[in-house]
């Protein structure tokens, strides 16, 4: 085996995941990590000290989809038992059919569809403790990274990443040191320097996609009280009231979290991010009232608050041709989207393994290595960057319409024609959202996609499961609408009410 010594910038998920995907094939491994957390002995503790600065959203609502879940528990059986021990649990679709449908016929396909209930900061502690305990990777915490070391490629005149510089430790008067690597992977995050190291070192500009998603968002933890059965999870854990998102997350050890978001410019809903909105607001909604119950849990957390959200994708490959040799971005120091769909995680580590396997292939092809790995990340992280972008072009534009007294759900022109994004949107609410409850294939696919098990452009492609909607959709004039929710006007007074 062609063993190399490879470096990681960023000690969190994807920083991990990549390391243990890069141990996986027998490489050595070291993880830098800037910040420096206490030692804990339980993920409870680490949940009550832990305060990622580089990662505020470690403090927020999180989904590990099916799609994470099941390459957990297939590549990484001791991680996965591991996980469960520390109180993580999972949720599986044919139990949340079992709440909605009577006599539900499953299929094989569903036993895949299994989310992890796991809080962020159970899922960070258990991993380290993973890599201590069951790998030889090194992890420094405490060291930052001040940039990179490279010599330039005389076959395609590329800068080629030969390790990274280390600035000193306050303190100690030490120099800078330089750490040599065969291969140095960025997974520093969404606030990398990647622009800026890449420039010290001659290579062409990184250019970058990036677009507001036009909300904030607010989290809150809570306990179930103990002797307490929670609430059940009947379908999709959250809803889009047009107004606002929210959504429901179980997590680990009895712990769940419920996210509140809205338009970022929304100066009436930004009450949310105080603890009596954000009470009022969860008791009014229907599907979180029952959780939000004193007689079922109490709060465990402030509401914590993320704001300057932002879809991202970097360029670090162009035409085929990598912006340097022997150098990476994963994770979210290449492509993020918004946090809301809860994909992030999953998305780093299939990044992870696609590196890994992409650096198996080509050890010692440092240009071949980068446009397998761009092609891996072209086919399986990008697409559902476009969808969520997608989603958030298309829901700020209806917010847009909705506060300008527009109807973004009326698709019939005066002149007769059909307005095609009115349409989509009216399919969506009165055709997708009630036959989630009313057609078990038609929920068994949204899920699927949902849990990135099929890609987001599968479910358009499926003439019998359209024709399914469109049967529901047809039916709209003969059922209520469905209410997630209050309408705008009925939540700004009850948090009027609460403020009074």
């Amino acid at each position: 085996m062609n063993r190399k010594h490879v470096v990681v910038i960023g000690g969190s998920v994807a920083g991990m995941a990549t390391a243990l995907a890069l141990d996986e094939h027998g490489h050595r491994v070291t993880v830098l990590e800037k910040e420096v957390l206490p030692r804990c002995q339980t993920a409870v503790e680490a949940f009550e000290l832990w305060e990622r600065r580089g990662a505020p959203q470690s403090r927020h609502s999180h989904a590990f989809l099916a799609r994470l879940h099941n390459s957990i528990r297939e590549r990484r059986p001791t991680l996965y038992a591991e996980l469960m021990e520390a109180g993580a649990e999972q949720l599986r679709f044919k139990d949340m059919v079992d709440e909605v449908y009577e006599a539900p016929e499953f299929i094989p396909e569903d036993d895949e569809i299994v989310l992890l209930a796991c809080r962020r900061i159970t899922f960070d502690w258990v991993l380290r403790r993973h890599l201590e305990k069951h790998t030889e990777i090194e992890y420094r915490d405490g060291v930052a990274v001040e940039g990179l070391e490279a010599s330039r490629d005389e076959g395609s005149g590329l800068p080629h990443v030969t390790g990274v510089r280390l600035a000193a430790s306050e303190g100690d008067g030490c120099a800078a040191e330089v750490l040599r690597a065969d291969l140095v992977v960025d997974a520093s995050g969404r606030n990398s320097k990647l622009k800026h190291w890449l420039a010290e070192i001659g290579s062409a500009p990184l250019e970058e996609e990036s677009e507001s998603c036009g909300i904030f968002y607010c989290s809150r933890f809570y306990r179930v009280r103990d002797g307490v059965t929670p609430p059940k999870i009947e379908g999709p854990i959250g809803a889009d009231l047009g107004y606002m998102k929210y959504a429901i997350f179980p997590g680990d050890s009895g712990i769940f979290s419920i996210t509140l978001a809205a338009e970022r410019h929304d100066d009436a809903m930004r009450k949310l991010r105080n603890v009596e909105a954000f009470e009022a607001a969860s008791a009014t909604l229907p599907a979180t009232r029952a959780w939000v119950d004193p007689a079922v849990s109490e709060p465990v957390t402030d509401v914590y608050t993320y704001a300057n959200l932002k879809n991202t994708l970097r360029f670090f490959v162009v035409e085929g041709t990598p912006l340097a040799l022997g150098f990476f971005p994963i994770g979210d120091a290449l492509v993020h989207a918004n946090p809301i769909s809860g994909r992030g995680c999953t998305l780093s580590w299939l990044g992870s393994y696609l590196l890994a396997d992409a650096y198996a292939a080509h050890p010692d092809e440092p240009l071949a290595f980068a446009r397998t790995l761009f092609a891996g990340v072209e086919r399986e992280l990008i697409p559902w960057y476009l969808n969520m972008r997608d989603q958030d072009r298309a829901a700020n534009e209806r917010g847009r319409m909705e506060a300008s007294g527009e109807d973004p759900f009326a698709f019939e022109r005066e002149d007769g024609t059909i307005d095609p994004k009115a349409y989509m949107h009216s399919l969506l609410r009165d055709g997708l959202l009630p036959a989630l409850t009313e057609d078990l294939s038609v929920l068994r696919a949204f899920m699927r996609v949902f849990n990135m098990l099929d890609a987001p452009a599968d479910i358009l492609k499926d003439s019998e499961l359209l024709m399914r909607v469109m049967a529901v959709w047809q039916r709209r004039g003969e059922r209520d609408p469905i209410r997630l929710g209050p309408a705008r006007s009925e939540m700004l007074e009850q948090l009027k009410q609460t403020a009074a």
